[in-house]
């Protein structure tokens, strides 16, 4: 299937191509993409990261691509490691590269691949309908060269800039983190780093191409796991990060799920008192409470939008630098005017910091979110 997205949020465009494993996807309509491809790099001067994430296959499709692009004479790097979203829009603002390929298929279904192009400047439909194959050659063992750079790590560092690691470091806290097999693994622990007091504990953080037969999104999946754990270890809270870091579920120590409209306005909030930020807070029309948001918003000075499209209302907010919080039907945080979509480990973070700052556990923060607004 095919699917083009302008992604509103930033300056940049998404292309997406997806297929299923051996049928659609395969190495012969891949090299028809990233053929293509090269001619609209070579074109335009773009230099270009090539990322992937956990799936099946990714690793070693994503190798064969950066090969093929540079041998068609494209400028690109390839990632040392899976990377989620967040990290490859922070590694693009970093100027790693123009632009990225990432062999991913978001959070979709686990028999599923396919291609993204994160592109500064519309007009890549060619990549999307693909052009003759090249010869098939085997996969590479691996690069061959020294052009693989650690975006994981660029990504990393920006988060510790975001929050206030001393903090959270030195408070006694236990989280709990799924991270769903996907890319984001490692990445809150390495924020923290090894000796902090607060315990980061990871659940399904092990590589698995096929994310244990479902789609490795929180807003999907059951979570049993994370929420008995959480409940029975009387944790501060858990958090659930999609495979490509983009959506959050957020479990308090009752091993309850948090609604999104919760944690958004929860972080809102915090922002609001702790940094002094501004702007609105965008959630989805499902989740209208009129009469206790309303108090809410009396309350804090602050103003929340119910949109029928959520993520068009936040690009559109972000755009005109005016976006506090935002948050999708489907749990994707973000957070600021100057935020990239979705970004799932920093929300998880800023709650972290949340917690640390308040020294109580996400269940009395939601309930005196609530009850201040007497429900």
């Amino acid at each position: 299937m095919t699917r083009l997205f302008p992604n509103m949020q930033t300056v940049r465009y998404t292309y997406c191509w997806e297929g299923a494993v051996t049928a659609d996807f395969t190495l012969d309509t891949v090299r028809r993409r990233y053929a293509t491809l090269a001619d609209l790099l070579n074109a335009r001067g773009w230099s270009c990261l090539v990322a992937y994430d956990t799936r099946f296959l990714s690793a070693q499709i994503a190798a064969d691509c950066y090969q093929g692009l540079r041998a068609l004479g494209a400028r690109v790097a390839l990632s040392a490691t899976p990377l989620p979203r967040p990290a490859i829009d922070v590694a693009l603002d970093h100027g790693i590269a123009d632009c990225a390929v990432i062999v991913s298929a978001g959070n979709r279904d686990y028999w599923l691949n396919g291609l993204i192009v994160i592109a500064p400047a519309p007009g890549l439909s060619p990549f999307v309908d693909g052009a003759p194959p090249p010869v098939c050659l085997p996969f590479p063992s691996e690069a061959s060269d020294a052009s693989i750079v650690d975006a994981r790590q660029t990504y990393i560092e920006s988060l510790r800039q975001e929050i206030d690691v001393d903090l959270a470091r030195q408070t006694s806290l236990t989280i709990f983190v799924d991270v769903m097999n996907g890319a984001t693994s490692g990445i809150i622990p390495a924020v923290l780093g090894n000796s902090a007091q607060t315990k980061t504990i990871e659940i399904n953080r092990d590589p698995d191409a096929w994310f244990g037969r479902q789609a490795p999104h929180p807003h999907t999946a059951p979570l049993v796991r994370l929420r008995k754990l959480v409940r029975e270890s009387d944790s501060h809270l858990g958090v659930a990060i999609s495979a490509d870091g983009r959506a959050l579920g957020v479990v308090d120590n009752d091993g309850e799920l948090a609604p999104h409209l919760d944690i958004a306005l929860l972080l809102a909030q915090y922002l609001n008192r702790q940094r002094r930020q501004r702007g609105l807070v965008i959630a989805p029309a499902s989740a209208a409470s009129a009469a206790w948001v309303r108090a809410w918003e009396a309350q804090t000075g602050l103003s929340v939008e119910f949109a029928e499209q959520p993520a068009l209302r936040i690009a559109e907010a972000r755009a005109a630098h005016q976006l506090l919080v935002g948050i999708t039907e489907d749990g994707q945080p973000t957070i600021g005017r100057d935020g990239g979509i979705g970004d799932a480990p920093l929300a998880a973070l800023l709650l972290v910091e949340l917690v640390a700052r308040r020294n109580v556990k996400l269940r009395v923060l939601r309930e005196k979110l609530r009850q201040s607004q007497g429900t």
